[in-house]
Formats: C-alpha cells, sequence, structure tokens
C-alpha cells in the first residue's frame, strides 16, 4: 500500500508503507511523564528543556495537510490518508487545516511540557494590561461540569476532597447551622458549594459568576438537589460591577446574613477598582454581625517560594502538579496588579491571577466596616479541623487524612500526595465580620486580624 509523505519543500514521490518512519522526528527525548491529551504530533518539540548551556530547541513543524486530490474524469478522488494522522478518522475527507493545527496546539498547551527557551514561554509572559476578566470567564466556560462519577476519576481527586473539606470547616465553623441564613455566592462558579450550604439549612441563596455555563451547571445542580430553600443565579462580573445594577431589589434586602468568595478573590486584584468594587459588594449588601470568609493563594507562600529560586531572574516555580509563572519578580507599588500565571493540572489551564497583599485586603476591608477575625493556612485549618468532631467524621469520610497513621501517629496525616501538598499549602482561609456604623469608624486602616493560634503538628 502506497500513502504520501509530506515535506515543506513539496510532495514526495509516494512511498511502501513499511519504508515510513515509525515516529515522527522529535528534537528532545522523550517526556518523562505522560499527561492526559498528549499527542506526539502535537507536542513534538515541547518536551522536556535541553541542557544547561545548550540552544532552544526549535520546535518540530506540524505536517502539513496534502492537497486535496484532482477529479479525473469520472475517476473516484482518492481519500486523504497522511502518515501521520492528525483528524479524527471520520473526518479524512476534510484534511485538517494548518491554521486547526494550529488551533488545536495552542488550546492544549501544557506549561509543564513547555521548555524554559523564551521562544516558548510567550504565553506565560503576557502584559498585564492584555489580562482581562474575559479570558477568565472564557476559560471556565471551556470547563463543563463532569458530574460527579468523572469527577472522582479525575488525577487530582485527593486535591479535590481537601479544598472542598476546608470550604466546609470554613462554612460549619463561621456560619450559624438551622438559623434559616440567607447566603450570597460570589464566583460560586458551578455550584460546588451549594451542598455544603445545604448542610447549614439557609433560607435563600444567591449565586454570582462571570462564566454564563458554569452558572447553567450550578443552576441544574441545584434543581437536582431538591433544596428545602430557594435559590436564584446571575452571570455578570462582581468585581466591576455593582450587585443592584443586574440584582432586583427583592433579593438585596433584607441582607445577607453570609458572603462566600472561595478561590476566586485573586482575579479581581489586578487594580484597586476591580478590589474596591469586590468589597464594597460584600460590605454594602451584608448585615452587621454577618461573615464574609472565603480562600486565597497566601501571598506570603508565593513570595517565600519565588525568593526561594535560585536566580534573581528566575520567576517560575511549581512541580508536575502545577505551575506558577511571575510577569517580574518585585510586586508593583500599591499591593495590587502583581501578576502570575497559574496552571493546575485538571483544573487551571493557564489562567492570569493577582497575588492578594493581606495587609491591603485588611486595610480595604476596614474601610468598608469589615474586620478580621480569623486567618490561616490550609494546613492550620486541617489541624483545628481534626479537633471538632464533626468536622473530623467528615475528613475521614470524605478521605481527607489516613485515619490509621493519624491515630497511630499522634499527628494530623492528610491523605494527600506530597506533589499535590504543595499546592494546598499554597492557599489560605479568611473570615471577616462586618461591624456597626460606630464600631466601623473607630477599625483602624491596618488592623491586625486575629490570627490562629499555633496548629498541632500536620
Amino acid at each position: 500500500m502506497l500513502a504520501r509523505v509530506e515535506v515543506a519543500a513539496g510532495v514526495e514521490a509516494p512511498r511502501r508503507r513499511d519504508e515510513l518512519p515509525s515516529s515522527p522526528p522529535t528534537a528532545s527525548p522523550p517526556h518523562c511523564f505522560r499527561m492526559a491529551g498528549y499527542d506526539p504530533v502535537r507536542d513534538a518539540g515541547v518536551g522536556d528543556s535541553p541542557a544547561p548551556g545548550a540552544p532552544p530547541l526549535d520546535p518540530v513543524p506540524p505536517p502539513v495537510s496534502a492537497p486535496a486530490p484532482r477529479e479525473t474524469g469520472g475517476a473516484r478522488p482518492r481519500p486523504y490518508h497522511p502518515a501521520y494522522r492528525v483528524s479524527e478518522p471520520d473526518s479524512i475527507l476534510r484534511p485538517i487545516t494548518p491554521a486547526e493545527i494550529e488551533e488545536r496546539k495552542r488550546q492544549s498547551r501544557n506549561p509543564l511540557r513547555m521548555p524554559h527557551a523564551r521562544a516558548h514561554t510567550a504565553v506565560c509572559k503576557r502584559p498585564v494590561d492584555e489580562v482581562s476578566s474575559a479570558e477568565v470567564a472564557e476559560h471556565y466556560n471551556k470547563r463543563r461540569d463532569v458530574g460527579v462519577v468523572a469527577r472522582e476519576e479525575s488525577p487530582i481527586i485527593p486535591l479535590r476532597r481537601f479544598n472542598n473539606w476546608i470550604k466546609s470547616a470554613l462554612i460549619m465553623l463561621h456560619t450559624p447551622q438551622n438559623a434559616q441564613i440567607r447566603v450570597l455566592d460570589l464566583g460560586g462558579g458551578k455550584g460546588g458549594d451549594l451542598r455544603k450550604w445545604d448542610r447549614q439549612r439557609p433560607m435563600q441563596l444567591v449565586l454570582v459568576d462571570i462564566a454564563q455555563m458554569s452558572v447553567e451547571a450550578a443552576r441544574q445542580r441545584y434543581e437536582q438537589m431538591h433544596a428545602r430553600w430557594s435559590a436564584h443565579f446571575f452571570t455578570f462580573d462582581c468585581f466591576s460591577e455593582p450587585l443592584d445594577a443586574h440584582m432586583p431589589q427583592d433579593l438585596l434586602d433584607p441582607l445577607f446574613d453570609a458572603v462566600s468568595l472561595q478561590f476566586c478573590l485573586h482575579y479581581g486584584w489586578d487594580s484597586e477598582e476591580h478590589a474596591r468594587q469586590m468589597i464594597e459588594n460584600v460590605a454594602r449588601w451584608m448585615r452587621p454581625g454577618g461573615v464574609f470568609l472565603g480562600t486565597i493563594p497566601d501571598a506570603e507562600t508565593l513570595y517565600g517560594r519565588l525568593h526561594a529560586l535560585p536566580g534573581d531572574d528566575e520567576i517560575t516555580f511549581g512541580n508536575d502538579i502545577y505551575r506558577v509563572e511571575f510577569t517580574q519578580r518585585d510586586p508593583p507599588p500599591g499591593g495590587f496588579g502583581h501578576t502570575y500565571r497559574f496552571w493546575l493540572l485538571d483544573a487551571v489551564d493557564d489562567v492570569p491571577e493577582h497575588v492578594v497583599d493581606w495587609d491591603t485586603l485588611v486595610d480595604l476591608c476596614a474601610q468598608c466596616g469589615l474586620r478580621p477575625v480569623y486567618h490561616a493556612r490550609f494546613d492550620q485549618i486541617l489541624a483545628r479541623g481534626y479537633t471538632h468532631p464533626e468536622l473530623q467524621k467528615l475528613m475521614v469520610r470524605n478521605k481527607v487524612i489516613d485515619a490509621a497513621l493519624s491515630e497511630a501517629e499522634g499527628v494530623v496525616s492528610p491523605a494527600v500526595p506530597p506533589s499535590m501538598w504543595d499546592v494546598c499549602t499554597l492557599y489560605a482561609g479568611f473570615v471577616f465580620e462586618k461591624v456597626d456604623e460606630a464600631a466601623a469608624a473607630q477599625l483602624a486602616p491596618t488592623a491586625e486580624p486575629a490570627l490562629e493560634q499555633e496548629p498541632p503538628a500536620v
């Protein structure tokens, strides 16, 4: 059987299939690991880093599609059949174009497979002014809700279980149960926290997110729950617009008892304007005594790992699970806009995030009548939760800890591989309380949070 072999300069004469190379040429040795979705043609030349001192590797160009067969009288056209197929078998009658190849490569680019050569890191060094909320919305719109069964098969399921337990701990420890509270879930995504709030038996929940597909997934999840409390869903950017521009007054009054902001505050910390709008959305529509709780990347940990890098010009760290690449090593003045690109296996695909400076957050919240009552890294929250009977049962049931080892050794032993534990300890949880106007006037702009005491060993 004959097959065509395409080259950049043209088309060779037909060869026998047994004369074709068994694999496409590569400029670098094979990867030491294989990620889901790896394609040897698409990812050729974007594997391991070159040896120290070696020149950057040039990417192997993608194969050029064969020209469409010519019609010769009544003869049947020859089907498209390249040596190294990129298109699916059912699409052989329409060869994939070079533009489509490049688009697929761009969409599936994995920072961990990218060489350190500057020619291949342009996607991680985008100017700050090109970073926008639209990019975040586009990312999460592309990530569809795969369902409970598929999520259990995720390669980072221990990390997902741990993060879910952390959010449950913050909710259970800092919001009342059986009190018929009203909850505002900002950046609620696909509704992953709906069941966590269901345990508190709220009266009503309002969910807001920037990604339309995520909001629709959250709505469907709520309908499948058959909850005894009402829920309302909205799509808009709460970092740029006030809540009352999109929500009816009867959902804003009476004021909310709890406002949740989980794993999303860092998306809007690119400017003081956006951060202030978000905090004002929280404080304006929350009653005195209400709580504002959430999770953020821990700035101290981020900077600690950044400055632990050996070279002064190094701005990237991570492992086979995650990757962080800063746009610059030193933070800009003002506490806003220190941008980095973040990648997390099976979760986040090279999305812009911004360091949330804790002191700046405390100052901004103080201006809006919010005082900090709790701030701790995830490992500290785990140690505290181990002393709470209900949370301890939850962490055993959800396989968050190694129960046998924890009991035998007398320490809290998380059931998380070391590579994923590096991601767990990258984050912190927080809780603020809204004070009345008299107390708000007395809040110092630099009020210090009530930090968690030194936890047991983890």
